[in-house]
Formats: C-alpha cells, sequence, structure tokens
C-alpha cells in the first residue's frame, strides 16, 4: 500500500516574499550592528586606558591628556549612537551626517587635547589680532555645538507623528533647534556679538522653548500612545451594556483566534520599510488613523 503525504497547494495569488527587501533589511541590520561594535570597542579602550592612568600619577599631563579622550570618546560614542538610531529609516540620511559630524568631532578634539593649540599664535594678516589657534577653538565650538544638536534631533526624529500635537510640535522643536543653533554660531564666530542685548535675549527665548519641545513633545507622544483606544472601542462596550442591562441570554460568540501568514507578515514588513516605520510602528499608525468614510461601491 502506498502513502502519499498530503500537500498544500500553493495560492497563485500570494506574491513571493521579497528578496530585495529582505537583503536591504538584513544589510541595515549588519551595519547598525557594525556601528554598535565600533561605538563599544572605542569607548572600551578608551576606558581602560583611562583606568590604567588613574592608577599612576593623576597631576601629570598625560594623565589629563587620557582622561579628556575617554570623556570625549565617550560623549561622541553616544552622538554617534544618536545617529544609528535612524538607520534604515526615512531619515537615515540625518543619521548618517549625525555619525560623521561625531566623528569630525571626535579628531579635532583628539587634536586639541594632545596637540599644542598654542603653538598657533601667528596672527592671520588682516585681522585685528586674529590667531589660527582662535580660529580652530572657533571650528571646535562649533563643530561640538552642531554634533550635539544633530544627535537630540536624532531621537526627536525617532518619534511617529500619530497625532496632530505631534505632528506640529516635532518640526517646530526641529526649527527652533536649527535656529538657536544659527544663533550660537553668529555669537561665536562675530566679534563683540553678545554685547547686543537683543541678540542675547532673543537666544535665551530661543532655546528656552526648544528645550520645552525637546521635552514636551516626547511625552505628549508617548502619553497619546498609551492612553489610545481602538476605533469603536466605545461603541462595543455600549453595545455589551445594552445587552446586559436587557438580560439577554443568548451566548457571546468568541472570535476565533488567527494568525497572519507568513506571506502576509512579509508583505506587512515590506510596507513598514517603504514607510522608513517598523512593522509596529505601521500598525499603529493605521490603527490609530482615523477612521475613513466607505465609498457607495464599498457598502454594497
Amino acid at each position: 500500500m502506498n502513502h502519499s503525504s498530503p500537500s498544500t497547494p500553493a495560492d497563485p495569488s500570494t506574491p513571493a516574499p521579497e528578496p530585495a527587501a529582505r537583503e536591504q533589511s538584513r544589510f541595515v541590520r549588519d551595519l547598525r550592528r557594525t556601528i554598535a561594535v565600533i561605538i563599544v570597542v572605542a569607548f572600551s579602550v578608551a576606558a581602560i586606558g583611562g583606568i590604567i592612568v588613574m592608577l599612576g600619577d593623576i597631576e601629570s599631563e598625560p594623565t589629563f591628556q587620557v582622561i579628556a579622550t575617554t570623556a570625549v570618546t565617550g560623549a561622541c560614542s553616544v552622538a554617534a549612537f544618536c545617529g544609528a538610531t535612524l538607520i534604515g529609516r526615512r531619515a537615515q540620511w540625518f543619521g548618517s551626517a549625525t555619525i560623521l559630524l561625531a566623528f569630525i568631532t571626535l579628531l579635532v578634539s583628539i587634536l586639541f587635547i594632545w596637540g599644542d593649540p598654542y603653538m598657533w599664535d601667528d596672527p592671520i594678516p588682516g585681522s585685528t589680532g586674529l590667531t589660527i589657534g582662535d580660529i580652530l577653538y572657533q571650528v571646535l565650538a562649533s563643530i561640538v555645538l552642531v554634533t550635539a544638536v544633530a544627535s537630540v534631533s536624532s531621537l526627536i526624529l525617532l518619534l511617529v507623528p500619530r497625532s496632530r500635537v505631534v505632528r506640529i510640535g516635532l518640526p517646530i522643536t526641529l526649527c527652533l533647534l536649527a535656529l538657536g543653533s544659527c544663533l550660537v554660531l553668529v555669537t561665536i564666530w562675530m566679534d563683540g556679538a553678545w554685547e547686543h542685548d537683543w541678540l542675547t535675549r532673543l537666544n535665551g527665548i530661543v532655546w528656552i522653548l526648544a528645550a520645552l519641545g525637546v521635552v514636551v513633545v516626547p511625552l505628549t507622544s508617548l502619553l497619546l500612545k498609551a492612553g489610545a483606544k481602538p476605533a469603536g472601542a466605545g461603541s462595543a462596550g455600549a453595545a455589551d451594556e445594552h445587552e446586559t442591562s436587557a438580560g439577554s441570554t443568548r451566548p457571546r460568540a468568541t472570535p476565533p483566534a488567527s494568525t497572519l501568514s507568513p506571506s502576509s507578515l512579509d508583505r506587512l514588513e515590506a510596507a513598514a520599510r517603504a514607510e522608513g516605520l517598523t512593522a509596529d510602528e505601521l500598525i499603529d499608525r493605521l490603527l490609530t488613523a482615523e477612521p475613513r468614510t466607505p465609498s457607495a461601491g464599498e457598502c454594497r
């Protein structure tokens, strides 16, 4: 007697998994892992060097240089990590720029820590006593400022604008951070800029509003996400109450448990990658979206 194993017929309407999308997802995952490994190794080496020098003469100049290098490496590693969180998303170009800024900041900072910027005291021709060392200090201050603001902006760009408050507050906060950075850069590169009272007041107001947006917008996004309720939940609860008060003895039908097929999961992940989101974020956005009124053709 011949026994034949049952075979599952293939559904011709089911699309095949997209190999290109899977390959892109694997590349993004490997890139994030590589960046994380580089950050951990760089900061670990700097931390070990700092511990070693702390066991010796802590008042020597090499000790200060190693400790300063450890601190700068840690700060730049955090900035690079903030940029790496955007890899694979819609704003990944901004994340790549943040990583590049963190690397440049680390190189320039190490140059100042281990070099001798005071030897560049030659005055620049045509300037009023401005030296090359002064220019380098201005460059360092500008790079540090831009890198710090880019790191904060990278974290804010992770928010999913699922509500009107976040959709409006997110670009406003980013614009305030950009405006505050420009105002500070003006004070860095223009002599006597701090002497203008209106510029100092404007600078303070802009940064206060930017800090308010950095705190309020993420908290608002989290609170709205935690308090979000699927559409129709209120009407379903009202119907249940009505049935209970009426004393209905009709048994309720338990909805059957269902799972998505692998092909549906692949299509969902591909749609989420096209939007620059994760699958959970895409489902959350679709479920919390405003209900659409069906057309006449759909009601038939």
